[in-house]
């Protein structure tokens, strides 16, 4: 019994939190606290993490900076070297002492080995150096590697060379020939006159030991360019210059000369995680805390979703049911805390509101039905009496010959009547085959004394209107105007635009006095009378379906001619 009377609190105390929506609430407030606290962590682990890895890219610049300074600087000795040999002017003198007869093939080859030993041999920066004469390119002059003599490398090296210089003037260029890089330059006498090809071999080891040292401390792929020698494997054109991050799997470091002759264009590819290793550990860290904060998470969300956005979807889909015309849409909502009791009252408001408007809405069809059967009944006898009339007459003025003929248009009237009972509306072409047949009866009963102009837009035909509105039009035009005058015209005028259709029906005939107008007015407001029962009908046909938007007009100002105007909306309200 004490066990009992503990536990009745808490009972109590949990109850009061599942009813209440506003202690719900509370408790996501109290856990919402904790968002901004990891929020926080995580701006500071972006923030350290942003400055550690400037703090990387820094020194990747730095470095590779300065191994490209260094490379350059070799770059520009050789250079140097290459032009020293024109400026100092030792192979032009051998030259032109050779040219004038001075000294022998012999000796001018030992004139200029001499100059090639005492300025490139202990060069560390050259592998290779040779000149020849422009006349004889088979007095080549040369210091070290001389096997290549032996093999033919070296001629076909000075063939290649001689062609390139009538083209290089007074510039020097590195070219590829072979697994080597070579330098190359005219020598130039004081007439700016070419005499000879000096050829440098680049001792790459030495030149690019900076950026080999590099590649090798940062485990790094070396790319380098100078003229068209370069690695063929790289798209240089594509390149920029600076530190690149393609932020999955590598860096570049590249460095371009752009359009300047002879410069230095190089790329280091790194591994990204090797170079940023101080950040991924970072990042491992804020994972590790992030998974350990994502069950709380999850259950958070699992709760929101369930108590809170599970129930307001229904309730929000249902409203939308409604509003599309489902009317009695529930909701399964039986909690005992706010949104339960809502559920509950929105579930009883739609059934209830269904219930009115079926009833409601029943009983205005019901009676809207009712009232337009009866106006068609009304009209069916009018006029199927006076067809049976026509055909009597005609069978008695004109024999037997047209009565199969009348029978036809006769059969079309009855079926407009009798089996369309459950159509208010059709088509202007169900409604123009009605007519017609009408149309075929009083042609035969006056003859050429009647004329009917058609005066239909194609696109009208398709138009909707409600069942037998046209003919009994053309029956009051017959009885009220055409038949007094013993024949005249009439016209039907119909045309079709995006809100409404137009109806004109035009007869000549009998002028219209005080008395007729006063009928007319009389149908116009839906009171019929003995001589305009048809448009009467029409009157309260079309404003039972289409209300205070259709429009109804009688037009006599014109002294032997009456016009009927009508316009139907394409849309009911």
């Amino acid at each position: 019994m004490e066990m009992d009377t503990g536990r009745q609190p808490k009972r109590r105390l949990f109850g009061s939190v599942r009813q209440s929506l506003r202690a719900q609430i509370g408790l996501i407030v109290l856990l919402s606290y904790l968002i901004p606290v990891v929020l926080l962590g995580v701006f500071t682990g972006g923030f350290l993490m942003k400055k550690l890895e400037n703090q990387t890219r820094a020194a990747i610049t730095s470095g590779a900076e300065q191994a490209w300074t260094l490379t350059e600087q070799k770059i520009q000795r050789t250079l140097d070297l290459a032009r020293d040999a024109t400026y100092d002017g030792e192979l032009m003198d051998s030259w032109q002492k050779w040219k004038d007869g001075s000294v022998g093939d012999n000796e001018y080859m030992r004139l200029g080995r001499s100059y090639l030993e005492r300025k490139y041999s202990r060069e560390p920066l050259l592998s290779f150096v040779a000149c020849f004469p422009v006349e004889k390119p088979d007095m080549r002059m040369y210091l070290r590697n001389g096997a290549m003599e032996n093999t033919g490398e070296l001629q076909a090296l000075c063939e290649t060379v001689l062609a390139m210089g009538e083209e290089l003037d007074t510039r020097c260029r590195f070219i590829r020939f072979g697994d080597n890089i070579y330098l190359v330059r005219n020598l130039l006498n004081l007439r700016m006159e070419r005499f000879g090809m000096l050829i440098l071999g680049i001792n790459e080891e030495s030149v690019f030991r900076p950026l080999t040292e590099l590649g090798q401390e940062w485990d790094a792929q070396v790319a380098v360019r100078l003229d068209d020698c370069g690695d063929p494997e790289t798209e240089w054109v594509d390149l920029g210059s600076g530190l690149t991050d393609d932020r999955k799997e590598k860096l570049y470091y590249t460095r371009l000369s752009g359009d300047i002759e002879n410069g230095l264009n190089v790329q280091l590819t790194m591994d990204r995680r090797k170079q940023y290793s101080e950040v991924y550990s970072f990042q491992m860290l804020l994972l590790v805390m992030a998974l350990l904060l994502l069950p709380i998470m999850i259950l958070i969300g699992v709760y929101l979703s369930r108590r809170i956005v599970k129930p307001l979807t229904l309730l929000s889909a249902a409203s939308r049911r409604i509003e599309e015309g489902k009317l009695g849409a529930t909701v399964p909502l039986n909690g005992e805390d706010e949104l339960g009791r809502l559920g509950r009252s929105f579930s009883q408001m739609s059934l209830r509101l269904k219930e009115l408007i079926d009833k409601t809405y029943k009983e205005e069809i019901e009676l809207k039905n009712a009232q337009i059967l009866a106006l068609q009944s009304r009209i069916n006898p009018h006029f199927i009496n006076n067809a049976l009339e026509d055909i009597n007459w005609t069978a008695r003025m004109e024999g037997s010959e047209n009565i199969s003929s009348m029978v036809t248009s006769l059969s079309v009237l009855l079926n407009a009547t009798m089996a369309r009972e459950d159509r208010r509306l059709v088509t202007l072409r169900e409604e123009m085959e009605v007519a017609e047949a009408y149309i075929y009866f009083i042609e035969q009963r006056f003859g050429t004394d009647l004329t009917v102009n058609r005066e239909i837009e194609e696109k009208a035909m398709d138009g909707i209107l409600p069942l037998l509105t046209i003919q009994p039009l053309l029956e009051n035009a017959v009885e009220h105007g055409i038949a007094p005058a013993g024949g005249g015209v009439i016209t039907i005028r119909c045309s079709l635009n995006d809100a409404c259709m137009h109806v004109e029906i035009i007869n000549t005939g009998r002028e219209t006095g005080k008395e007729d107008r006063e009928r007319i007015e009389a149908a116009l407001h839906g009171q019929p009378t003995g001589k305009h029962l048809g448009l009467a009908n029409i009157v309260n046909r079309l404003r039972l379906i289409y209300g205070e938007s259709v429009t109804i007009r009688v037009d006599t100002d014109t002294p032997g001619q009456t016009t009927v105007s009508i316009v139907i909306p394409r849309e009911i309200h």
